[in-house]
């Protein structure tokens, strides 16, 4: 009878450790609009840039945590996509979650009321196409985003520009312009946004084992809703460091829906990967039995 118990134990552990990908999902549209960008600077440096806006790569949000274990190949797929050229990759740590110090109210704010925030892993592109989870549609996970990413904003040959200077107090001064034809988006509002980023942060407590976490968006500021403008911003504190990067943001929301006014509650789904401390509890319960029976 003990034997039958322990084999139990052990055949309930291996199903938990062999459980590594989500169940596929076909990617959806947001209908939340487009976002584009990308353009950034050191926010203790001066500097100014102009690109045209076909020039741009995607913008891909991802929605994360330190503990999600299934995050760990979406991002290194995201690094292969940026170091390619192909995207800007920003990442969205879930807010008030104890095993994860990255997250924040404004960040999730911005993630849950334009995508609704389920459980990780979520990646955005452009804002306007979204695919939950980390086992690939395709043949790969590679191939499904790059599939998204070839659905073009069609945002015509215009440019963007980018300025920004650092001053003392935590403080810079931001000077963006971009010529878009907006007959394209009449059925939307524009804000322009400053996306604080910090480069990369150590935290060896994740238990997804990545120990260093890069490009965590730390703070969203809305800097004005004309092509336009000058606008002075207070610099975040980062996690940790000197790294912390802006990033400049065009975001379309379609009229009506006020998405800086109220914001979703996050949603959880029945992915096991919401619930971090599970598969380790159980694991746990069942080695402590297996040791105990072996004992007597």
């Amino acid at each position: 009878m003990r034997r039958v118990i322990v084999v139990s134990c052990l055949l309930v552990l291996i199903s938990f450790t062999g459980t590594s990908g989500v169940a596929a999902k076909a990617p959806e549209d947001t209908d939340a609009g487009p976002l584009f960008g990308g353009q950034w600077s050191w926010a203790n440096n001066t500097s100014s840039q102009t690109s045209t806006l076909n020039s741009l790569p995607a913008v891909a949000e991802d929605y994360t945590a330190t503990w999600c274990t299934n995050c760990v190949k979406v991002e290194h797929t995201l690094e292969d996509l940026q170091d390619s050229g192909e995207i800007q990759k920003y990442h969205f740590h879930r807010a008030n979650d104890h095993e994860d110090p990255f997250g924040s109210n404004n960040t999730e704010q911005h993630f849950s009321s334009r995508y609704t925030a389920g459980a990780p892993p979520i990646v955005v592109f452009n804002g306007t196409q979204k695919q939950i989870g980390s086992t690939p549609n395709g043949d790969s996970l590679q191939e499904d985003y790059r599939t998204l990413i070839g659905q073009s904003l069609n945002l015509g040959n215009g440019n963007t520009t980018l300025s920004w200077t650092s001053q003392d107090g935590g403080t810079g001064i931001v000077s963006w312009s971009v010529d878009l034809d907006m007959t394209q988006f009449e059925e939307y509002d524009m804000s322009v946004n400053i996306w604080f980023v910090e480069a990369a942060a150590e935290f060896s407590e994740g238990s997804n084992g990545e120990g260093t976490y890069p490009s965590i968006v730390t703070e969203i500021v809305e800097v004005g809703n004309v092509a336009t403008g000058t606008a002075t911003v207070s610099i975040p504190t980062a996690y940790d460091g000197d790294d912390m990067q802006v990033h400049l943001m065009y975001q379309f929301t379609p009229i009506g829906d006020g998405e800086n006014s109220g914001g979703e509650e996050v949603k959880e789904t029945d992915d096991s990967s919401s619930l971090p401390s599970i598969s380790i509890i159980v694991s746990l319960s069942c080695i402590i039995v297996a040791a105990a029976l072996f004992k007597k």
